[in-house]
């Protein structure tokens, strides 16, 4: 091993977890979101159904 890999490969892990760390909670988000639509739409067309009657 040369002198500097072990650096290049602390920086490139550091650079990973720092990346994870933003983008893991905007995920989250985006799926609570996306839930919280998709239930919207199911009340929509129940609400649909019965004032068709």
């Amino acid at each position: 091993m040369s002198l500097g890999t072990p650096d290049l490969i602390l920086l490139i892990l550091l650079f990973v977890a720092l990346q994870a760390w933003w983008i893991i909670p905007i995920i989250k988000n985006n799926n609570k979101i996306n839930e919280r639509g998709k239930e919207l739409r199911d009340e929509i067309k129940q609400l649909e159904k019965l004032y068709k009657k």
